[in-house]
């Protein structure tokens, strides 16, 4: 299934590929396509009652996010599971709220804002047991499959199709056929296959969570700021259950992932890191763009250091598998420190001098990261018993929160040589 953030930027690719034709008259051969039927729904179906549900099983584990005690589990476009873990040794759910389409979230003041495939969702969790629906704002996210008359694209179905194709206007890598969408299989091998898979500040009187790294929302102060693949959009949240769409900035694109700090948002991308300064809140203004290898690309910062993964795969359709270390001091221009190669890095976390970095089927890295120039010789400890994806770390509890493909895992990293696990979520089989 090809996750909606990837749509437009896959149309896009796939539109301009589609435009090439053919010197001769006609043509025919026999070639074998992958072809893609869009799945649709009804704004109907989309905008039914959300009613929230007693706590079940988690049948898979998405983004993470950490508020007040709570930890919330995006199950992918399925919807929230929000888990009491005021004691991260029992951690108990205790209710899941139904959101179609969804993959992100993040909350301000117990009003939990989170997407459902083209629309924004509000809800107020005060009694998390008990959430309450408070508002949607439709259309928040324009999506390039949304059509008035058959409804919203939310994925593709693929087949593979063999056939004799007439005319080479169709015979290319990529075209269009009424409303399917066609690529040839060896092409679509290469580039869509992949199934795709902080630290905030905030005024006095408000209270935001916390998400990992590979977050799509984030909030500071009176704001929640979101990312699709060219987009930063900006929503004024002073009105908290009618947030209004203050400003849409284009970013460029292959944008993945947003994450705050000290009044800025480091946007990181397939082909490199953006900053922005957020000092006029409705108006961020760029500053700068470190380029890399075209490759995945989480991004966290502290200080006057910024750490970048960058991960080999086939949406980013690169090859690259590390860590860059960047100087930020001059946020205007980022340099390079210091590159350190790494198996398929996902996630990563930065408190004080601890650098925790998810290594997909390798498991968690804990580094110290103290000396720039040495960080690979000064792995305390590597936990290899499990699939890492993404982490958040809370440095006041010394608390480490990591998804995997089999559940959500939480350590004490108080001796960052030995964390000890505290719980584990399972995943259902």
């Amino acid at each position: 299934m090809l996750r909606k953030h990837y749509l437009t930027g896959i149309l896009g690719l796939l539109l301009a590929t589609a435009l090439t034709s053919c010197l001769k008259d006609s043509c025919e051969t026999s070639t074998t396509y992958i072809r893609l039927d869009p799945v649709r729904i009804t704004a109907t179906e989309l905008r039914k009652d959300i009613k929230p549900e007693a706590a079940r099983p988690l049948k898979d584990a998405g983004k993470i996010y950490v508020y007040e005690g709570y930890l919330i589990i995006n199950e992918p476009e399925q919807g929230l599971h929000i888990i009491d873990n005021r004691n991260p040794k029992s951690p108990v759910p205790v209710s899941f709220v139904p959101i179609p389409g969804n993959i992100d979230m993040a909350i301000r003041n117990n009003i939990l804002y989170a997407d459902s495939w083209v629309d924004l969702v509000m809800f107020n969790i005060e009694d998390p047991a008990n959430p309450k629906f408070t508002g949607r704002v439709q259309d928040a996210f324009p999506n390039f499959g949304v059509d008035p008359v058959l409804g919203i694209t939310v994925t593709y179905k693929e087949s593979e199709v063999t056939e004799s194709i007439p005319s080479c206007d169709q015979g290319g890598i990529v075209f269009f056929r009424g409303q399917e969408l066609w690529m040839q299989s060896a092409d679509a091998a290469v580039r869509f296959s992949s199934n795709s898979g902080s630290k905030v500040g905030a005024p006095g009187g408000t209270t935001v969570g916390v998400g990992g790294s590979t977050a799509r929302f984030t909030i500071t102060e009176n704001h929640l700021y979101t990312v699709d693949n060219a987009n930063l959009r900006v929503f004024n949240l002073l009105n908290a259950t009618e947030p209004k769409l203050a400003n849409t900035v284009n970013i460029g694109w292959d944008i993945e992932t947003i994450y705050p700090y000290d009044n800025k948002l480091f946007i990181g991308g397939m082909s490199g890191m953006r900053i922005y300064d957020a000092t006029d809140p409705e108006s961020p203004k760029f500053l700068s763009n470190f380029q890399h290898a075209r490759a995945c690309d989480p991004v966290v910062a502290q200080g006057n250091r910024a750490y970048v993964t960058l991960r080999e795969g086939t949406v980013c359709e690169g090859f690259n598998n590390q860590l860059d270390v960047l100087d930020i001091t001059d946020v205007t221009q980022p340099k390079l420190i210091k590159t350190y190669p790494l198996h398929r890095p996902i996630g990563l976390s930065i408190t004080g001098e601890i650098l925790m970095i998810c290594e997909s089927d390798q498991g968690l890295k804990v580094f110290n990261a103290k000396d720039d120039q040495a960080i690979d010789k000064n792995l305390l400890q590597h936990l290899d018993e499990f699939d890492a994806f993404d982490i958040i770390a809370l440095e006041k509890e010394s608390l480490a929160i990591i998804t995997g493909k089999n559940g959500i895992y939480q350590y004490d990293y108080s001796n960052p040589k030995k964390l000890q696990r505290l719980s584990v979520l399972n995943i259902a089989k």
